[in-house]
């Protein structure tokens, strides 16, 4: 739950209410220690050892996994064990690929062995789906968008923050956190969207740059990264056109006159890019992944590039913007929360005719 206003807690955070207008009974363990809203019956602290621990304590018909780490995935399935309840994970994104396909036996084994244990694969897209395919029965596999837009109220600036993203173009860079690279630079492209600003910024005088991050630096190298980030931007003489955000939603920002801009280096579904072109947002995103439709893309860890795109989007070129064609849109087709209630129904419906729980823990 956030904050921190990350893509999985976020879709969390939206899907509750929606499920409990729908009638089902909701409970969340929370991956953080926030206890504030009123369904969060556990926190995880972040330790694999509760991921273990809690979910078999909870009496629920379904434990629904949204997974973000292999350790949090290996303790999940070792804690279920021959539990009745019926279980199921969402994949957000292809990162556990590295471990299905692993040249180490044994991790490729037990993180095959732990996909086949959930009843209910769910991959946000086709190619998680292609990925995961030959690891798991088929049968077992739904490909099922994870977006759901925020509702006009969700979330609320200082006044500070507001006048900032209205006083000119701004250039929406958002982050989970400050995450370094062996090779250099951060998987988010934060150094990407500030060497792009800087050479933009002379023939914009209107543009700024925003980063919404959501978790605040605790490692020394990651907050030494984002000093060095805010030192060549003073330099080059623009720190009072650039805004850093830690702990705030997304969602507000989207009302400004802003473009998005996605420069990662590694991806998944992005919840930020799915919300913008939602909110009729520009987006300007890496080709790292497919990228839904509309989604103006340049070629990933190429600033030259992310410069010449932006001009394009900004109307300071006549060519054509490249639009990513091959991403699904998450807009078409049935809505999520409908198909994810048909899914949960289901489940509960083999539950019942295993006659594994009582009428206790409807």
């Amino acid at each position: 739950m956030p904050p921190p206003f990350g893509g999985i807690a976020v879709h969390v955070y939206r899907l509750v209410p929606l499920l409990q207008n729908a009638g089902i009974r909701v409970g969340v363990l929370n991956h953080f220690s926030s206890t504030e809203a009123d369904f969060v019956v556990g926190v995880l602290k972040r330790n694999p050892v509760e991921y273990f621990r809690l979910p078999k304590k909870i009496p629920a018909r379904i434990v629904h996994y949204h997974h973000s780490h292999w350790l949090t995935l290996m303790a999940v399935a070792l804690g279920k064990g021959h539990r009745a309840s019926r279980y199921m994970i969402t994949l957000h994104s292809a990162g556990l690929a590295k471990q299905l396909n692993s040249k180490v036996t044994p991790v490729r084994r037990l993180t095959q062995w732990a996909l086949r244990s959930f009843n209910v694969v769910i991959a946000v897209n086709p190619e998680i789906r292609a990925m995961v395919e030959s690891h798991v029965d088929p049968r077992r596999i739904e490909v099922v968008p994870a977006f759901l837009h925020g509702a006009r109220d969700e979330g609320r600036y200082d006044a500070a923050t507001d006048a900032f993203l209205a006083s000119g173009r701004t250039l929406v860079v958002p982050a989970y956190r400050v995450r370094l690279l062996k090779d250099g630079g951060d998987s988010y492209g934060l150094d990407l969207a500030v060497e792009a600003f800087i050479a933009l910024a002379e023939e914009r005088p209107e543009l700024q740059l925003a980063f919404f991050i959501a978790q605040r630096p605790s490692v020394r190298r990651a907050a030494q990264y984002l000093s060095g980030l805010q030192t060549l931007l003073e330099q080059a003489g623009l720190k009072d056109r650039v805004l850093i955000v830690f702990e705030r939603p997304l969602f507000p920002a989207l009302r400004h006159q802003v473009i998005l801009v996605r420069p990662t280096r590694t991806d998944g579904d992005a919840l930020s890019v799915r919300e913008a072109l939602h909110a009729g947002v520009p987006v300007v995103a890496s080709d790292v992944v497919d990228r839904p439709v509309r989604t103006v893309t340049f070629r990933s860890d190429n600033v030259g590039e992310l410069c010449i795109t932006l001009r394009r989007v900004l109307g300071g070129s006549n060519a054509k913007p490249r639009h990513a064609t091959t991403g699904p849109d998450k807009a078409a087709g049935e809505p999520f929360i409908d198909r994810l209630v048909q899914i949960y129904r289901a489940q509960l419906r083999a539950d019942s005719q295993r006659g594994t729980r009582g009428n206790s823990h409807r």
